[in-house]
């Protein structure tokens, strides 16, 4: 039997995410016309540290590792991160204020027209036509197109900042979604603490992100909960402790994640390029491994739509973009560049599934640990708080 689209369910699993928590700051921070969706307390300044792939399942399951992130846990102090559930969009709806619709990085890749595809961690472009040479990847500081969260605080005198890894901090990427704040680049992340202390000890209100990235990597590669995993988890950790040590007196530390990580099951896991029933009617793939565009000619959309859901049953939602949009997937505003970046099909595994390439996306399809669905495993992160420091 084919899997059910439940409109409220989604709306449920990807609202208000991301883009709200950026909202609900800058008004606890003072900004006007900011909406305070989770009802946060005014702050003088806040640090929103990102542990790059921490879900809140991940984090009950091994507590122990992170005994000061677990010190902060509060049994309602979670939310669920939006659609897709994956890093580049993720960031971009944080620096934003704005769901995927509307900001329009929808995915870790996309199509921007019938014949490139754009990569938007990389920010490159990859063309489809065979002997054909990609043009080049658009200006990132021009590519979302309506005013950031970012840039309204930055513009109310709020100093914007974010603290980064030095190899980060001239990508293209970083100038599409950071172009607002005033970058830290650290060479390590023991240099982190300093580095948001300066930035929140400023007269007026401020707001310092900062992004610790190598507990993603782990989870890929390794799985979550692998050793190497755990290892980064309580480096996680160390670093969130050092930040709230130095915190100013009157700043908030709120420890958080875009996305969680389920380790996949290869029993439910489908391979697109060692199975012609579901490439027949599809012209383009992208997305990830968990949350995939389907790119097909409109007159074989429906047929398509049938035999993909027929084929993957009950561990796959497959939708047409006009009911993802309908159910408010990709948030309450969809701007028209975004939508035409969308597959005429979404589809997500509902368990531990996954679409994978093995032969044009040979290292991705060999990682354990995967993100992007709907699942409480991919949506579900923490939201953890601390005024100054207490131990």
């Amino acid at each position: 039997m084919a899997a059910q689209l439940n409109e409220r369910r989604l709306m449920d699993a990807t609202w208000p995410g991301l883009a709200s928590l950026t909202q609900s700051i800058f008004s606890g921070l003072g900004g006007q016309g900011f909406r305070n969706a989770f009802h946060l307390d005014r702050s003088a300044s806040t640090c929103l540290l990102l542990l790059d792939g921490l879900g809140w399942n991940l984090l009950q399951a091994h507590a122990q590792h992170a005994p000061f992130l677990a010190s902060l846990m509060q049994p309602d102090g979670h939310f669920k991160v939006g659609f897709p559930a994956t890093t580049a969009s993720s960031l971009a709806a944080l620096s934003s204020g704005m769901g995927s619709g509307a900001h329009g990085i929808v995915g870790c890749s996309f199509m921007l027209d019938e014949h490139v595809e754009l990569s938007p961690l990389s920010w490159t472009s990859t063309s489809l036509q065979a002997g054909v040479v990609a043009p080049p990847a658009p200006p990132p500081e021009s590519f979302i197109v309506p005013q950031t969260a970012w840039t309204q605080a930055r513009d109310q005198g709020i100093a914007v900042s974010t603290v980064m890894l030095g190899r980060y901090a001239d990508s293209a990427f970083t100038k599409a979604i950071y172009r607002s704040a005033r970058i830290l680049a650290a060479p390590a992340y023991d240099a982190y603490p300093a580095l948001v202390q300066d930035a929140l000890a400023v007269e007026g209100p401020a707001f310092c992100f900062a992004y610790f990235d190598d507990l993603d990597f782990a989870g890929h590669v390794f799985g979550p909960g692998s050793p190497a995993w755990l290892k980064q988890l309580e480096v996680a950790d160390q670093l969130a402790r050092a930040i709230a040590e130095r915190l100013p007196e009157s700043a908030t530390l709120m420890a958080i994640a875009d996305h969680g990580m389920v380790d996949l099951d290869p029993a439910r896991v489908r391979d697109f390029d060692s199975e012609p029933a579901l490439q027949e009617g599809v012209w383009a793939l992208t997305g990830d491994i968990r949350a995939r565009y389907l790119y097909t000619r409109i007159e074989q959309q429906d047929r398509v739509h049938e035999r993909w859901q027929n084929s993957l049953g009950d561990d796959y939602l497959v939708l047409s973009k006009s009911q993802a949009i309908a159910s408010g997937l990709f948030g309450d505003v969809m701007l028209s560049q975004a939508e035409a970046r969308i597959g005429q099909l979404i589809v997500v595994p509902t368990g531990r599934g996954g679409i994978v390439r093995s032969e044009l996306e040979t290292h991705a399809s060999q990682w354990r640990g995967h993100h992007g669905a709907l699942t409480d495993e991919d949506q579900l992160v923490p939201l953890l708080m601390c005024s100054g420091f207490s131990a």
